[in-house]
C-alpha cells in the first residue's frame, strides 16, 4: 500500500497538522524546536481526536533509560539514532498493525455492547407485555373459576360447566407460557 508523508518544521507545527487532520501514524524526533517530542506525545495524548495514533519516537540518545522516558512519555515504540530504514519501516508497519487491530477491537466491543443493549430492551419490552397480558388473563381464569364453582351446584349445566372448564385450562396453559 501507498503511504502519504507531511513533514513539520518543529513540534507546533506537527501538532497543529496533526489536531487539523488525524494521521494514521506520528513519528517524530524527541529533540525538535518549539514544543519537543515528548510534548507532542502528551499533547496528542490528551486530544480524543488524536489519543489512539500510534506514535514513534526518535532519538539520537541511546539506553534503557532513555527507551523507558520515551515510552513512559505515552510514545508506542521509541527508536535510536542510527537507525536502518528497514528496521523503521518494520516498526512504522507494526505499529500501523497493531493500530488496525485495535480499532477492529473496539468496533466490536461497540457491536457487542450495542446488542446487549438491544436484548436488554427486547427483555424489557418482554416483561412488560408478560405483565400486561398476565394481568387481564388472571382475572379471567378466576372468573371462570368462580363461574364452574357457582355452576357446580346447579343443574342441567353440564355443557355449561364443561365449555367453562376447557376455558379454565386454555387460561392456565396460557399463563404458564406467558411464565416462560
Amino acid at each position: 500500500t501507498s503511504a502519504r508523508v507531511e513533514t513539520a518544521q518543529d513540534g507546533e507545527e506537527a501538532l497543529a497538522r496533526a489536531l487539523a487532520d488525524p494521521p494514521d501514524l506520528v513519528l517524530s524526533d524527541v529533540m525538535m524546536p518549539r514544543l519537543d517530542g515528548f510534548g507532542l506525545v502528551r499533547a496528542l495524548r490528551a486530544d480524543p481526536r488524536t489519543r489512539a495514533i500510534p506514535i514513534i519516537l526518535l532519538s539520537a540518545r541511546a539506553g534503557d533509560e532513555s527507551t523507558v522516558e520515551g515510552l513512559a512519555s505515552g510514545a508506542d515504540d521509541y527508536l535510536v539514532k542510527p537507525f536502518s530504514a528497514r528496521e523503521l519501516l518494520a516498526r512504522v508497519s507494526t505499529q500501523l498493525e497493531m493500530a488496525r487491530i485495535r480499532r477492529e477491537a473496539a468496533r466490536h466491543e461497540l457491536r457487542t455492547e450495542e446488542l446487549r443493549e438491544a436484548i436488554r430492551t427486547r427483555d424489557d419490552w418482554l416483561n412488560l407485555v408478560g405483565h400486561e397480558l398476565r394481568t387481564p388473563v388472571t382475572a379471567l381464569a378466576l372468573g371462570v373459576q368462580a363461574l364452574i364453582r357457582g355452576l357446580s351446584t346447579a343443574e342441567g349445566v353440564g355443557p355449561v360447566h364443561d365449555a367453562l372448564r376447557t376455558r379454565a385450562q386454555n387460561a392456565e396453559r396460557l399463563l404458564r407460557r406467558l411464565e416462560d
